[in-house]
């Protein structure tokens, strides 16, 4: 027996009406299961959406269908979810935190100079690599200004190339 429906006399295949709005939710402690118009219902995961698999149960049943029907919010965790993503079966991705930036070398007017000479630079060559004017190294070399955390950073990267430039003639800097 088959599943399919039958045609109708005119030759034409019923069209049911399909949506994608949601008229209902429930959320467990295993499953988040939306309820469409159309009779369909769709159960994903409870661990697809990590702010809701994180909150309480309280949390979990404090939600609101959107006025469309094509999404449901839970403010108390701010979570935001949609029966499209649920019939796709995409998860709600957790997000990467960026690995905390090192903390910039110190950099004396010494340590700038003996850096630029062993490059085998100018100032005005080492200014435009950093994207500062030819005053501004001028300034950092003699001690009248300081470089910012950002050019520190710069100077360390600059800094590894130059290292790694000595290294392979056989010197090493200190």
């Amino acid at each position: 027996m088959s599943t399919a429906a039958e045609a109708d006399p005119t030759g034409e295949s019923p069209s049911p009406e399909v949506s994608e709005r949601i008229s209902g939710v429930e959320v467990s402690e295993e499953e988040i299961t939306f309820e469409l118009t159309d009779g369909r219902v769709v159960s994903v995961p409870l661990t697809w959406s990590w702010r809701l698999e994180e909150a309480t149960p309280e949390e979990r049943q404090n939600f609101e269908i959107s006025p469309s029907g094509y999404s449901v919010h839970w403010p108390d965790v701010d979570e935001d979810l949609s029966a499209r993503g649920a019939l796709r079966g995409t998860p709600a991705p957790r997000p990467r935190s960026a690995p905390p930036a090192e903390e910039p070398g110190e950099w004396t007017p010494g340590r700038i100079k003996q850096m630029r000479e062993s490059l085998g630079v100018s100032q005005g060559e080492l200014a435009k690599r950093m994207g500062v004017r030819q005053a501004t190294v001028s300034d950092w070399e003699t001690g009248k200004q300081s470089p910012s955390p950002m050019a520190r950073r710069l100077l360390d990267r600059l800094a590894g190339g130059a290292d790694a430039e000595a290294t392979e003639g056989g010197e090493v800097l200190s």
